[in-house]
């Protein structure tokens, strides 16, 4: 460059250049200052300044920062100043990107229940870079003003307190009670049932069963005897010995003598004071005395006598009932 066309000289060149180095440092400092890049990068405010009691607002914060950067406020629950609630906790999203630079915005949802002039907290936001915190920012102080519903004094007029209204009872209302009823009535209709007839079939089980006649007794016991041939098995002794146990307990039920524990003799001693024909008398006496001989004296009695033991008890028994009736 020429001398001629350049109005300076080479001094003052360099003169004016470390001005304008001076002037760019100084401007520097000034505007990418911690303080001068948070009043660019951040704000917070509020989406209405003024509010009626017990409606909600958002509070809002943006902030600015570069890609591979994030950003948490400082958590907070119930009460931001006495006075405002927190209703919801602040939630960040990111709302564009322009660049390597991200605006992220957080909101959180407030309320007041009673009216007055609030300042809201500077809230105070983390800047973290890979879980650690590259720098903290302090956001600046949010007014909120809490109104209420203005009163005109001119038209109003005081009432006393309404009485109680009872409302009328309505089909709906008393069905349940209805039912209720209807069912637990039900209920103790059956109990009532189900415990007459458990009365009834404890009365039936405690019925005492008829004792059965003595006559049906000794008959069935001696057929029982016969059945089982005892004596062509060798069990001659037990044979006489079931046939006048039978007899016994029929003598003592139809005729009331005392039979057990005492002997033939005495047995037919008693009975011969008893209404009994001469023949049946006769034939229990022999049947006692061959029933004692083979008990007693080992006595073997023959095939005839054997089959005939069972068929005289049968006659006995049939003639002293047929007795009785008469």
């Amino acid at each position: 460059m020429s001398e001629a066309w350049w109005p300076f000289s080479r001094q003052e060149h360099r003169m004016m250049r470390k001005i304008a180095v001076y002037i760019g440092a100084v401007l520097t400092a000034v505007f990418f200052s911690p303080d001068a890049v948070a009043q660019d990068l951040v704000y917070t405010t509020v989406s209405r300044d003024t509010i009626l009691i017990g409606d909600q607002v958002e509070w809002k914060s943006e902030i600015r920062v570069p890609e591979g950067m994030t950003v948490e406020i400082d958590p907070m629950s119930g009460y931001v100043v006495p006075g405002v609630e927190l209703i919801k906790d602040f939630h960040t999203d990111t709302v564009r990107t322009e660049g390597a630079v991200s605006t992220l915005e957080t909101k959180a949802v407030i309320t007041s229940f009673d009216s007055g002039s609030y300042v809201l907290p500077p809230l105070v936001v983390y800047v973290c870079r890979d879980g650690d915190v590259a720098d903290t920012l302090r956001m600046r102080a949010v007014p909120l003003e809490v109104t209420t519903v203005p009163v005109d004094t001119a038209s109003f007029e005081m009432y006393d307190i309404r009485p109680q209204f009872r409302y009328p009872v309505t089909f709906g209302e008393v069905l349940p009670w209805v039912l209720l009823a209807v069912v637990l009535a039900a209920l103790a209709v059956l109990v009532v049932l189900a415990v007459r007839r458990r009365r009834r079939r404890r009365i039936d089980y405690e019925k005492p069963v008829p004792d059965e006649p003595p006559h049906i007794t000794a008959l069935r016991s001696l057929d029982r005897i016969r059945e089982e041939k005892l004596w062509q098995k060798g069990g001659q002794k037990q044979y006489y010995t079931e046939i006048t146990d039978t007899l016994r307990q029929y003598i003592e039920s139809r005729f009331g003598v005392k039979t057990m524990e005492r002997t033939s003799n005495e047995i037919l001693a008693d009975l011969s004071a008893c209404r009994m024909s001469p023949s049946d008398y006769e034939l229990l006496k022999d049947l006692f005395g061959l029933a004692d001989l083979v008990k007693f004296a080992k006595y073997t009695a023959g095939d005839a006598e054997n089959e005939n033991a069972v068929p005289s008890a049968v006659r006995f028994v049939n003639d002293t009932y047929m007795q009785e009736i008469e």
